[in-house]
């Protein structure tokens, strides 16, 4: 039965990354088409649209082998969450990288980051690993980088996607402050962002997120003002949005944190006491995040999760509203707000180690050079 070409396209479009790697042997027609660019853009966009997320979400984790203590980069292979495959990483990952983080995903494309200047891009659904170059931009000869924090994203006005590393450099002459540099994939080499970093980004908790897949967030500080500080692909501009002004205070006596995740189409807020046993999870949603705009952002509170106890600290949503967290035995669990149950994932990592974002399909592909 031959189907027209544009009903083809559209149930191919639907299909989960793994077969479509296979069917590329079909035919060269069939090749062809699964390499066109807007074929591929098509598909990650259906891979997270909001009627089919559910259906195509996995969970994927940085964590530790129960084998061999070894870090590890683990997938979801069933919506129960109750198996995992553990991706083979090049020898790149275990000789250079102390601790992976996970940064995105943007179209199917995560940024693994180990320290200043080792970054790689990966694609999980089809097994790509890009190695990023080193940078070749001249920085000042009397700096001493103390650490780093890195986005991604996508520059939909020239169909690019882009790494942006912040690295938080010591200097003899003016103190701290930011070298910033910016990685294009399409070019595969890194240059030099001029402008002023706005607020300092809180690396000591790494927390921060991908938004609409063309601005990163980063929790960061201007001065004695909380923010979400955010950086658009496509314009290459920072942006600040004042936290919630009545969240309870940063620090003090029960330590009161915060981290910021991704809740469906939305910014979430996290706000919660680490020095409490039973922990009280408060959840507050941005409505919008604008940017270069007279208007600003709003909060809502939206709910609060908890108590629970034996739970350390969160770092995500699952599906429909499940809070993944980490137990205070450095073990993934997840959280059934509506039944109260705690289920325990079987993976695992050392303090503050584990990372996870949920993740679809998709077939982008981080070797375009």
């Amino acid at each position: 039965m031959n189907l027209p070409e544009d009903i083809l396209l559209q149930i191919l479009s639907w299909l989960p990354a793994e077969s479509l790697i296979r069917f590329k042997c079909v035919c060269k027609a069939w090749y062809a088409l699964l390499e066109d660019q807007n074929f591929i853009y098509t598909h990650a966009n259906n891979m997270i649209n909001p009627i089919r997320r559910n259906v195509n979400a996995h969970l994927l984790i940085s964590c530790r082998s129960s084998m061999t203590n070894k870090r590890v980069i683990s997938l979801s292979r069933d919506s129960s969450l109750d198996r995992f495959i553990n991706q083979d990483l090049p020898p790149f990952f275990s000789n250079n990288f102390g601790q992976i983080r996970l940064i995105g995903p943007c179209n199917g494309i995560i940024c693994l980051y180990g320290y200043p200047d080792q970054i790689a891009l990966c694609n999980p659904s089809i097994g790509q690993f890009k190695i990023l170059p080193p940078s070749q931009i001249s920085r000042p000869h009397d700096i001493k980088v103390r650490g780093g924090d890195i986005g991604v994203g996508f520059d939909s006005k020239i169909k690019d996607y882009k790494v942006i590393q912040i690295l938080f450099c010591i200097s003899n002459q003016s103190g701290l402050y930011y070298h910033v540099e910016i990685y294009s994939l399409g070019t595969d080499s890194w240059r030099k962002y001029d402008a002023a970093v706005p607020a300092n980004v809180m690396y000591t908790n790494m927390w921060s997120m991908l938004y609409k897949n063309e601005t990163f967030c980063w929790w960061a500080q201007n001065g004695n003002t909380e923010v979400i500080l955010s950086f658009n692909m496509s314009k290459e501009i920072f942006q600040e949005t004042p936290l919630p002004s009545d969240i309870e205070c940063f620090g003090g006596r029960h330590r009161t944190t915060r981290s910021i995740v991704p809740l469906n189409e939305s910014i979430a807020l996290i706000v919660y006491r680490m020095k409490e046993k039973e922990k009280v999870f408060d959840v507050w949603v941005m409505n919008e995040l604008v940017l270069g705009a007279h208007e600003k952002s709003t909060w809502t509170k939206q709910l609060s999760i908890g108590p629970i106890s034996g739970v350390e600290r969160p770092l995500g949503f699952w599906k429909s509203g499940e809070l993944v967290l980490e137990n205070c035995s450095r073990e993934l669990v997840l959280y059934d707000r509506k039944t109260k149950e705690i289920k325990n994932l079987g993976l695992h990592g050392k303090r503050d180690r584990l990372e996870v974002l949920v993740y679809y399909d998709s077939i982008v592909s981080v070797q375009r050079v």
